[in-house]
């Protein structure tokens, strides 16, 4: 318990910067071992050749973990932009994520250094996209899209009676507080032991950008994460903050547990692709 509130403790730290850390390393370990589970064996062995016989799982917060060594993967937004109106991806992490399948799609003729940061690039951004706190909606309806909601704003966690990061929750705090002694191996055989056939099919139909509109469908419009717990001024005490009760934090756990499970199982369809020839 000690270490689980120390823990709490550097995260309401670091909760202030919104887009610093996404899912946290288990919930990108999570994803990335999913993923690794439903790899073919020839797109395992191919994409394993490319980093160095490692798997992918210990890769997977390497974009966060390395982000200060180079500019350029500094400004790798880790957040999603989303048109509010048609829910569709915009902007640069679109593009960044556009140029990176397009990349793995040719892998083969990219240099080894190239290669290896696409893959890390990839399987971390990948899994951040389907966070709900990582959802950004912008209004587009005028000159320049206009940024209309965010997880960027702070909470008030009932369970534990303390101003809380809103983007931090969804990263990390809704993993931790409903089962704070499980690992990766232990998220991921609790929600991919026993699902069927017809389930993978069903949430990997269509393409990973009718993926990313999906995962901005359900966080804003069935969950609906910002009107249910709406932002408030930054000045705003603590006793006036929106509240994250009991209730809300099951229900958004089911939201994170099943976005775990579906972000591995749609990263290893497209590895599948990519590396399985």
């Amino acid at each position: 318990m000690k270490r689980f509130t120390i823990f709490l403790a550097v995260i309401l730290i670091i909760g202030c910067n919104t887009e610093c850390f996404a899912w946290g390393r288990e919930g990108h370990a999570t994803i990335a071992y999913i993923a690794e589970r439903h790899l073919t064996p020839k797109a395992k062995e191919n994409l394993e050749k490319c980093i160095d016989g490692r798997s992918i799982v210990y890769y997977s917060s390497w974009l966060d973990n390395h982000r200060s060594e180079n500019k350029s993967w500094g400004k790798l937004s880790h957040v999603c932009h989303y048109n509010m109106h048609t829910l569709k991806a915009i902007g640069k992490p679109h593009k960044y994520m556009k140029s990176s399948i397009s990349k793995l799609k040719k892998y083969r003729t990219l240099t080894d250094s190239a290669l290896k940061v696409t893959i890390y690039h990839f399987v971390h951004s990948f899994g951040d996209y389907h966070c709900p706190g990582h959802v950004a909606l912008y209004d587009c309806t005028g000159e320049k899209p206009k940024k209309a909601h965010t997880s960027s704003y702070d909470i008030y966690l009932k369970t534990k009676k303390t101003r809380f990061g809103y983007h931090t929750l969804w990263d990390s705090g809704i993993i931790l507080q409903n089962h704070p002694d499980w690992g990766y191996m232990d998220w991921a055989n609790a929600i991919d032991s026993s699902i069927s056939q017809e389930y993978i099919d069903k949430v990997t139909a269509g393409t990973w950008e009718d993926w990313l509109q999906d995962v901005a469908t359900r966080t804003y419009k069935e969950y609906k994460i910002f009107d249910r717990v709406p932002k408030k001024d930054k000045n705003t005490p603590d006793d006036q903050l929106s509240v994250v009760d009991r209730q809300t934090m099951n229900d958004y756990g089911e939201f994170a547990a099943e976005q775990l499970l579906i972000g591995g199982l749609r990263m290893a369809k497209l590895l599948n692709e990519f590396f399985g020839e």
